[in-house]
């Protein structure tokens, strides 16, 4: 009896994860930018139970997070993401849509969606008020997101 249990558990898990649908954030160096949108959408998005997930990516990835990105964060109780990572094509597998604060790298091709959020107001102060301008932009987002 547990293992039929432990069997439907996992096929549940599995069909959960396989409706997770995914947003991808891009920003330059992937240590400020993407990744206080990705922490507040996935924050959101399991506040308002829709199904996505979002992910934060680097054109040129610096080495660590920002320290103002990091600290801030942490005074939201956020942990945020980990190290910036590259984007690559497998980041954009069953991504509904890719976010850009920078420009994609000319070589990178793909049929995603993508919205230029890279002249928002206040996305190039601090923390604050980088966070407040992108925390209104994803609330746009996932209302629209949660209509489809």
């Amino acid at each position: 009896m547990k293992f039929v249990f432990f069997l439907v558990c996992c096929v549940i898990s599995v069909s959960m994860n396989a409706q997770m649908r995914k947003v991808v954030f891009i920003c330059e160096h992937g240590a400020a930018k993407s990744v206080i949108a990705a922490d507040y959408f996935n924050k959101q998005a399991k506040q308002r139970s829709i199904p996505f997930e979002a992910v934060c990516r680097a054109t040129a990835p610096d080495s660590t997070l920002n320290s103002a990105t990091r600290a801030g964060l942490k005074r939201d109780n956020i942990k945020p993401n980990l190290s910036p990572k590259k984007i690559s094509p497998g980041d954009t597998v069953n991504a509904e849509r890719i976010i850009l604060f920078t420009p994609l790298p000319t070589d990178f091709r793909t049929a995603v969606k993508t919205e230029d959020w890279s002249t928002l107001k206040n996305i190039d102060v601090d923390y604050t008020r980088r966070r407040n301008a992108i925390i209104e932009q994803i609330n746009m987002l996932l209302d629209e997101l949660e209509k489809q």
